[in-house]
């Protein structure tokens, strides 16, 4: 489809608001997304294969007389691919030509910077199970879904409810009380030796908490406000419960969550990211004019164009940094 540049081709049209959109294509990927997202996996070919020793075992009685006791470890292997990324904005060079606001190629070129968003758009899609922009979402190394109350007919990391929480509520007594539930969860993770999967100093590091738009006000009076209303005494005025315990949550509001009250509770320092953008190729452009005579198609036809593509993936490590908290 060509640039519809009809309205742009108005003589003496005026060309202060030629830039209503641009703002939305020039950004870069949320900046939070580096905390729950590893960005510098690098990738050599259309698939790869990732592997990974499961827990090494424990010390065990060393009966007098016998061998030192002995058990293997086991190992997972899992497979993320490489998908082809780009988009052309074709035109006609007279529309080029007539164009009054002289901004039709800028604009244009703006559509090779959306390829900045695709960490912050895979990402959205994996913590969903959606296909928004991926063709298919991977499962973990595990065999579940990034979220998942079971994995392989258990108890996924050894804790009853996994990873995947059902939540009292969306108002903010009841988020808290459903972030104390989450990090309660984190602790009872065990590894595949059946020890507890993280140090007691968990409580003490930073949490990432996703939210949808919706819940704004709710998370803001849970986490933010420093006096609540009201405790119900007289009308006397309660503390905020996680300023006082120090805890630290970063709150990250986005409309790209498509259900109103769920919620995701990431760690902030985990061992491993629980997902990870794979990056093949990185953008590149190519672009067509009459002018420059470098094309038998746009010689024919007058048709103009600006074109990029890229290479990349994104796949889910073992998410054991990440829970989610469904309300619906």
């Amino acid at each position: 489809m060509r640039v519809e540049s009809s309205q742009t081709l108005v003589n003496g049209l005026r060309t202060e608001f030629w830039d209503t959109y641009a703002a939305v294509m020039n950004r870069n990927a949320d900046s939070r997304l580096a905390k729950v997202m590893d960005l510098g996996v690098g990738a050599t070919n259309r698939e790869h294969d990732f592997a990974y020793y499961e827990s090494a075992p424990h010390f065990a009685q060393w009966k007098r007389g016998g061998e030192i006791p002995s058990k293997g470890m086991a190992s997972i292997n899992f497979n993320v691919p490489v998908y082809e990324w780009g988009r052309r904005v074709p035109w006609l060079k007279w529309d080029r030509d007539d164009d009054q606001t002289s901004s039709l190629m800028q604009v244009a070129r703006q559509a090779g910077n959306s390829a900045g968003l695709l960490p912050e758009r895979f990402f959205f899609d994996l913590i969903q199970n959606a296909t928004n922009l991926l063709p298919a979402v991977p499962t973990a190394p595990d065999g579940a879904a990034m979220f998942a109350t079971t994995a392989g007919g258990s108890a996924r990391f050894g804790a009853t409810s996994g990873n995947l929480l059902t939540g009292t509520g969306a108002t903010a007594a009841a988020i808290l009380t459903d972030f104390y539930t989450s990090i309660e969860q984190f602790m009872l993770f065990q590894d595949t030796e059946g020890q507890p999967l993280f140090d007691d100093d968990l409580l003490s590091q930073p949490f990432i908490l996703i939210h949808p738009v919706q819940l704004t006000e709710a998370m803001d009076t849970a986490f933010l406000q420093k006096q609540q209303l009201g405790d119900g005494t007289a009308g006397g005025a309660k503390s905020n419960v996680i300023a006082d315990t120090a805890k630290r949550v970063e709150l990250w509001p986005s409309a790209r969550l498509t259900d109103a009250n769920d919620w995701y509770l990431f760690l902030g320092n985990p061992p491993k990211q629980a997902t990870f953008f794979l990056d093949r190729e990185g953008v590149q452009e190519e672009s067509a004019l009459l002018d420059d005579n470098n094309s038998d198609l746009v010689r024919s036809t007058a048709e103009e164009y600006i074109q990029w593509h890229s290479r990349s993936g994104a796949g889910i490590a073992l998410p054991y940094g990440a829970i989610k908290v469904a309300n619906s």
